[in-house]
């Protein structure tokens, strides 16, 4: 075993003697204990383009002061690309000593927020039972899924199951009426080319409407809903949690990232119909070879959404109508069938039906308005190459 390995092992047997001696320990070192969530905001890559949440345990009279994440995997996991890739790689539960945790996010200039838990004793007790054993090796695995099993709705289970139970949650912040595509869209103005490569990869599954805790699926909508709830009990109100407090503040770094930016994917994929109506105005060499290449690369596109849809495990990328323009069968034109004038006419019907749902959307999935400059060109290279075909 590598020496780091062995330095990680001993610190999470460390970790969890400390946070055992406080779940075996009396009421006033309980009371002494805060369990806060804390919500960082996004950062520059796409990874960390939707924030993060995780969840604080500090004991100020023991010096405790511990980050448990459900934002971590391994990559010493076996075939780590190909589990990557299919949705099968397993996420984990792990801890970390809250100076480090903000190291990383002073380095990458992201705001944290933290919010107290308002917890009896009982309930503080149960929560560190029930993270301590979750963080066992045997036991610290689970199935990521973007939309429904993530870092922030495993917090938002650990409090569901043993928050506050018998006591009535009234969310005061009203619910808008939102796509999950809509959710990530919110986190996208400033990374144009990510909006534009997600929603070539995610399917109608996008689009259905969300309620409250789908929406909690992304870290700031749990904040929001957490520092706007009340609990009732016994006829007393109380809130669900205190005020969110700022543990890192860069939110003029986090503003720069919400600002709009120059539509480039729409822009170049404008020019690429350009190019392709200028290069198709007579037949030639090129024009067959560049027709060729967009299709080919149009048609190898469209098995990678089915492999998406079909091959992995990823809820969010199934049921993707992009493929009626990404279309498989395009490979099709490089065989004996582009001269089937029905292969030609079908083809050209998806791509109608998709450029359409670029104007308005009627199917269940939205398409992104710089895709239809890549519809046409497909559909003037179909009708060439098929053009071209008959005249050899």
């Amino acid at each position: 075993m590598k020496l780091r390995q062995l330095i990680n092992l001993g610190f999470l047997f460390l970790c969890l003697s400390v946070s055992k001696s406080i779940a075996q320990t009396d009421s006033l070192t309980l009371a002494q204990t805060d369990i806060s969530i804390l919500t960082c905001r996004s950062g520059d890559e796409l990874y960390s383009t939707f924030g993060h949440t995780a969840i604080r345990i500090n004991n100020i009279p023991l010096d405790l002061d511990l980050v448990y994440n459900y934002g971590l995997f391994s990559f010493d996991t076996p075939n780590f690309y190909v589990k990557f890739m299919r949705g099968q790689l397993p996420y984990l539960l792990g801890n970390t000593k809250m100076q480090y945790f903000l190291q990383e996010y002073q380095v990458e200039k992201r705001s944290i927020f933290e919010q107290v838990l308002i917890l009896d004793n009982k309930r503080k007790k149960e929560i560190i039972e029930f993270l301590q054993f979750n963080i066992q090796p045997e036991n610290r695995a689970y199935a990521y899924d973007f939309f429904y099993d993530n870092c922030a709705t495993r917090v938002v289970d650990v409090y569901d199951i043993y928050g506050q139970p018998g006591k009535e949650i009234n969310y005061l912040k009203e619910v808008e009426e939102k796509t999950f595509r809509d959710l990530l869209k919110e986190n996208l103005r400033n990374l144009p080319w990510s909006e534009f490569g997600i929603d070539i990869v995610i399917g109608a599954r996008a689009d259905l409407i969300t309620n409250r805790r789908h929406q909690m699926f992304l870290p700031e909508y749990l904040m929001d809903n957490l520092a706007n709830a009340t609990i009732e009990y016994e006829g007393t109100t109380s809130n669900l949690a205190k005020e969110p407090k700022v543990i890192l503040d860069y939110e003029a770094e986090n503003e720069n990232r919400k600002t709009y930016a120059t539509p480039w994917p729409l822009i170049l994929m404008l020019i690429l119909l350009i190019i392709t109506i200028v290069v198709n105005r007579k037949p030639t060499k090129w024009s067959r070879i560049f027709n060729r290449i967009l299709l080919g690369v149009s048609g190898i596109f469209g098995l990678f959404l089915l492999f998406m849809w079909f091959g992995t495990n990823h809820g969010a990328t199934r049921d993707n109508w992009n493929v009626l323009w990404l279309n498989p069968l395009l490979l099709l034109l490089f065989t004996k069938l582009r001269e089937n004038t029905i292969l030609k006419m079908a083809l050209t019907g998806c791509l109608v039906i998709a450029g359409l749902n670029c104007l308005v959307t009627f199917l269940p999935q939205f398409f992104h308005i710089a895709f239809l400059p890549v519809i046409a060109s497909i559909g003037i290279a179909i009708w060439k190459l098929h053009s071209d075909a008959r005249l050899s």
